[in-house]
């Protein structure tokens, strides 16, 4: 009995990381993650005397976390139910956020130098082409590419989310 509990022993240490981060990737939450896998430990603890039979444990162990990931999720019950509230308070919601962002998203373009500015809004918000703007401001197409092209960088440097949401 000594030697099987050194050998389940060296599984959990060698594995458990690993498929916790298995693991995660199908359920997304760290805690629950690691319940999966202390479960599937448990399963195969109780399965002990039959650890000899299996030809590869890694590839079982791989194979039950997926497997209760799955069933996990399949069985699992909202924790809020999206039927108690209305649609317009969902769309009240995403307004909300919309709001928000591009309220942060102005803000920075405010706060871009009064060139590039002018220039990243002529080409992203009014849909002039590059060769247009360079034409109405005396500059080049190559000055006019590196204006957008700076202004989008800095505002992906401030705030990554907000300029996904954007220009995505």
């Amino acid at each position: 009995m000594r030697i099987l509990e050194k050998k389940f022993s060296g599984y959990f240490c060698t594995y458990y990381r690993q498929l916790c981060l298995h693991a995660l990737h199908f359920m997304g939450n760290p805690e629950e993650a690691e319940d999966v896998v202390q479960e599937t430990f448990m399963s195969l603890w109780d399965k002990k005397e039959q650890i000899e039979t299996i030809q590869s444990v890694k590839s079982y162990l791989y194979t039950a976390v997926r497997n209760n990931c799955l069933t996990r999720i399949r069985d699992a019950k909202p924790t809020t139910s999206l039927d108690i509230l209305p649609d317009e308070q969902f769309a009240e919601e995403d307004q909300m956020k919309r709001a928000e962002m591009e309220a942060r998203i102005w803000k920075m373009i405010d706060e871009l130098p009064e060139r590039r500015r002018e220039i990243f809004l002529m080409a992203k918000r009014d849909g002039i082409s590059y060769k247009e703007i360079a034409e109405q401001t005396g500059l080049s197409v190559k000055t006019v590419e590196n204006h957008v092209f700076r202004a989008m960088q800095s505002l992906r440097n401030k705030d990554f989310n907000a300029y996904l949401f954007f220009f995505a």
